[in-house]
């Protein structure tokens, strides 16, 4: 254990708990900033003194600033996107248990003090799959993504699956640049798909709607609403609504009530949640909208059921073999 490790206290003098982020992208990257924006609401709302740091990278730095807030910062929770970076995490955790750690990564909670989340997303994935597919007009449509981690894979195949159901003449080609942190290599990602004939894409990071802007291509944004860069390119969005667990946390600390097993993300008490963003009625036909709807009452309903699959996904995908 880290013998400096500073002692936690549940809140500051006026009640607030104290929260301390970490990103190893830059905050304003499409994952982080699902994980931030809740921080800052539940900053603003009164029930939380926020700080945090991002842009460290995956190159060995995780492990080293985990250490430094451990003991230096006076914080109850440290919280973040953990993604790549699980072994750093999962140290520094197990070295520092009067701090609890909450993590967006692969993997799973380790008692006593890391809980381990990841969004539900993989069935509104397939959702934006079934629009993308009804939607394209050259029946070749791509997936640009940061890295082939197991979330972001689990994405990308049920965007493959649902492309397939509504489209069997589809192929779908998926680009990862390895990178979080530059979204020129995402424009220049989606630049090669376009010239391949690819004319609609499932953003996995950030950059690919500034490519797509002023062509012809339609995009399917991820995590978050971001119509207003491109409103006549965007079909529609994934929103991933992080606020619920967030504030679930936040008010088990407060009230010495935390357990790891709360944050298991297959429980509703914790359960961070995905929705589809109203389809773009200008880009999205009625009937293509009514087929959505049906396949997503049928996941309600449980008579279909998404397939889970966190192996990366083939550059190229023909739905007819």
């Amino acid at each position: 254990m880290l013998n400096g490790c500073s002692r936690s206290q549940n809140s500051d003098d006026n009640g607030k708990v104290k929260v301390f982020g970490v990103y190893a992208s830059p905050k304003e990257e499409q994952f982080a900033a699902v994980i931030d924006a809740a921080l800052r609401s539940a900053a603003d709302n009164g029930k939380i003194k926020y700080s945090f740091i991002d842009r460290i990278g995956y190159d060995g730095d995780m492990e080293r600033v985990l250490s430094e807030i451990c003991l230096k910062e006076d914080s109850a929770i440290i919280i973040g996107d953990g993604f790549g970076n699980e072994e750093s995490v999962r140290k520094v955790a197990a070295n520092c248990l009067k701090k609890i750690f909450i993590f967006a990564q692969d993997g799973e909670s380790i008692d006593p003090n890391l809980a381990v989340f990841e969004n539900t997303a993989h069935e509104t994935a397939y959702l934006v799959g079934i629009v993308a597919g009804g939607s394209t007009k050259s029946n070749v449509i791509g997936v640009v993504g940061a890295r082939p981690l197991a979330q972001a894979n689990r994405l990308a195949n049920a965007f493959i699956a649902g492309a397939i159901f509504s489209n069997p003449d589809i192929t779908v080609k998926t680009s990862f640049n390895d990178s979080f942190f530059d979204s020129s290599l995402a424009q220049e990602s989606t630049a090669e798909q376009i010239a391949s004939g690819v004319d609609v894409i499932y953003a996995l990071c950030s950059g690919v709607i500034e490519a797509v802007k002023n062509t012809q291509v339609s995009v399917i944004e991820n995590v978050s609403i971001q119509t207003e860069k491109a409103p006549n390119s965007v079909l529609t969005s994934l929103i991933w609504d992080i606020q619920p667990t967030i504030n679930h946390l936040i008010d088990q600390v407060a009230n010495r009530a935390f357990k790891v097993t709360d944050i298991d993300y297959r429980l509703s008490s914790a359960r961070s949640f995905s929705s589809l963003a109203t389809l773009n009625p200008r880009l999205v036909s009625n009937d293509l909208a009514l087929r959505v709807s049906d396949r997503l009452a049928a996941i309600q309903s449980g008579a279909f059921q998404v397939v889970i699959n966190d192996q990366q996904p083939a550059a190229t995908v023909r739905a007819r073999g």
